[in-house]
């Protein structure tokens, strides 16, 4: 097992359990790791801590440093996916790799994808498991608030650093950590174990969702294409989900699901001599020859 290991309170937390579970069972099997992402100014001084609490335990560690380039998207989002292709190239084959999301972590993403307008697959929220690389993820954290974490730290006298960004609301999730869930939760204390059993319940119809999807496709679809008049036999939601999850099996994005049935009446509805296409940003979708077919969209880059 590999922990991801930040050197905050919730990842020492997860190391710190994770070292006093296996104590019988073979500690040599852990190792912990951190990501120096390089975005402030007290960066060094965290891997250093990580390194030494990690050398105190008698962890193996190890330590990469990236480099975040937000390329259109924002800065938490680009240090996100360079910390995950970090991690993923330290992991071993068969490894574990264990984040230390926590409720609140699940009740804030819940939240910023409601409001979003996310259907059941972004409600669904942080996954608890799925693979990663030649092993996989876990996040085994997430039914435990995170006031609960630190105060099991405090009883152990445990030491960790606090990144001081987490008191700034600027960011849409620094805002609902730091102003919304906590007048939330004064009026609602189970709020944040409700947002959990939200998840699993958009988990559970995201399933089943996929297996219809399964169903459906399973005379009509290929990998990349759709036959049209399968399509059309389809009703206009199943027809969308259809699609929506052979662009995910494609690691293609979908469109808002506004966007996405007025693409697909306009393609199925074309006059038969015509190749219309639909294209949004990482994805396009052309009929020819009585298919519907997916393919990956790059816009031309401006002069």
């Amino acid at each position: 097992m590999l922990v991801a290991y930040s050197g905050g309170p919730d990842s020492t937390a997860l190391l710190l359990a994770m070292h006093e579970l296996l104590a019988q069972s073979g500690r040599e099997r852990l190792r912990a790791a951190h990501v120096n992402h390089g975005l402030q100014n007290e960066a060094a001084a965290w891997a250093e801590h990580c390194k030494a609490a990690a050398q105190a335990l008698g962890v193996p560690f190890a330590c990469c440093e990236v480099e975040v380039r937000a390329d259109g998207r924002g800065v938490e989002a680009a240090a996100r996916s360079a910390r995950y292709a970090a991690l993923k190239k330290l992991m071993r084959p068969g490894e574990c790799l264990l984040t230390a999301h926590h409720q609140d972590d699940q009740w804030e993403t819940v939240l910023l994808r409601m409001l979003r307008g996310a259907g059941a697959a972004g409600l669904a929220g942080i996954l608890e498991s799925r693979s990663f690389g030649d092993g996989w993820l876990l996040r085994p954290l997430l039914d435990v608030p995170g006031a609960r974490l630190k105060a099991w730290l405090d009883d152990r006298g445990a030491q960790y650093v606090e990144d001081p960004s987490n008191r700034e609301s600027g960011l849409d999730r620094s805002f609902l950590r730091n102003e919304v869930l906590p007048l939330l939760r004064s009026r609602w204390p189970g709020a944040g174990a409700t947002a959990g059993r939200l998840a699993r319940l958009a988990g559970e119809t995201r399933e089943l969702l996929r297996a219809l999807a399964e169903q459906d496709g399973r005379r009509i679809a290929r990998a990349d294409s759709i036959d049209c008049e399968g399509l059309l036999r389809l009703s206009p939601p199943r027809r969308a989900n259809l699609v929506r999850e052979r662009l995910a099996a494609l690691g293609l994005s979908a469109p808002p699901q506004a966007r996405l049935h007025a693409a697909l009446d306009m393609l199925l509805n074309a006059a038969a001599d015509r190749h219309p296409q639909a294209r949004w940003r990482g994805a396009r979708l052309s009929r020819r020859r009585g298919r519907i077919h997916i393919s990956p969209h790059s816009p031309p880059r401006p002069d």
